[in-house]
């Protein structure tokens, strides 16, 4: 009778909330993650991973903001922007007073 093998894997804690992916690097990529997961303070390489994701979905969320805010000032008719440069400077001057 052929014997088959069967491998166990830890099965992710559904409560953490995380996902177990499998990704393939040179292994210049993985020298040097783990040589600066430990120089900036991450306890393993999968917590600095998941720190520069992180930072990098942070970049992207500002950038969308920044770019729908840019769409939403450019849409304004000319009036409207004067008077909300009028709000802005007038709330300018009262943090300047408060900081005096």
């Amino acid at each position: 009778m052929p014997r088959t093998r069967t491998t166990s894997r830890k099965t992710p804690n559904r409560s953490s909330g995380k996902e177990r992916i499998t990704v393939s690097l040179s292994k210049e990529k993985v020298r040097f993650l783990k040589a600066h997961s430990g120089q900036r303070g991450a306890p393993s390489v999968s917590a600095y991973v998941e720190r520069l994701v992180a930072d990098a979905q942070a970049r992207a969320e500002l950038e969308k903001l920044s770019a729908h805010t840019a769409l939403y000032y450019d849409s304004l008719s000319a009036k409207a922007a004067e008077e909300l440069g009028a709000w802005g400077e007038l709330g300018e001057s009262a943090l300047a007073t408060e900081e005096e």
